[in-house]
């Protein structure tokens, strides 16, 4: 549900928590935490943003010296509104925490708490990088701001040690150096072809599950399309409903 509300109001923030909730899997491998906190970890990379719900668009990607006072205000609040919200299902608690401090910096220059170090939750300091990362990478194309990965990496570099804690930067950049965090995604098994929905055909076989935004299966891996699939998914293209692309076998 939460996802779905995050994709209805703004796609774009939907898919940035998905990509930043892979990105802190990563870390949290590397870090050998919990189970119960790696979960606690993965919802609030997926949820951080719930707090920017109702702001407009237009606010959420002016550079902050454009923003009004009471915009720059709003938008320092949403890492405690989103927690508030999570706070509401008990299960969420302790992504709470790491969503209200996930713009603490590690020299105590962030907000809303002006936390430093230690005192910054080890899940924020993870969650920040994660992040920024993947927000300064993965700007919508009609941002004027764009930046290339070693920029964003720079960027990084530069702040370790100032917003970021230093030994989050640095396992990053290992992972970094291992590979572009998303570049598995990139790799496609032979014979495998990303189709967006417009493409779809009947006689298409599924070769992974067909997700919607929420998460649910719509189409389980190995279902051959009929005409009634692809016109009934078709008809849902434009309302961001179904996870594209769709991966389906080459014929």
């Amino acid at each position: 549900m939460l996802c779905g509300l995050v994709d209805a109001f703004n796609p774009h923030l939907g898919s940035h928590g998905r990509r930043v909730a892979k990105l802190v899997d990563m870390l949290a491998v590397r870090f050998k935490v919990s189970y119960f906190a790696h979960q606690a970890l993965r919802h609030a990379a997926m949820f951080h943003d719930i707090g920017m719900l109702g702001m407009p668009r237009t606010t959420l990607f002016l550079p902050r010296s454009e923003l009004s006072e009471a915009d720059r205000s709003l938008m320092a609040s949403h890492p405690e509104i989103g927690a508030s919200h999570l706070r509401a299902l008990p299960w969420f608690e302790a992504s709470a925490t790491a969503v209200a401090a996930h713009h603490e910096h590690w020299d105590g220059s962030g907000f809303p708490r002006r936390l430093a170090g230690e005192d910054i939750p080890i899940g924020a300091r993870i969650l920040a990088v994660c992040d920024t990362y993947d927000e300064m990478l993965n700007k919508p194309a009609d941002v004027p701001e764009q930046f290339t990965e070693e920029q964003v990496l720079e960027h990084l570099r530069n702040h370790r040690g100032h917003k970021f804690d230093p030994r989050v930067v640095d396992l990053f950049l290992g992972i970094v150096a291992e590979g572009s965090p998303h570049e598995e995604e990139q790799k496609l098994p032979e014979g495998e072809l990303p189709l967006s929905l417009s493409e779809l055909q009947a006689g298409h076989c599924l070769s992974r599950d067909l997700m919607n935004v929420s998460g649910l299966i719509l189409l389980t891996k190995g279902t051959v399309l009929a005409e009634a699939n692809v016109l009934r998914l078709q008809a849902l293209r434009g309302m961001n409903a179904v996870v594209e692309p769709v991966y389906v076998h080459e014929n």
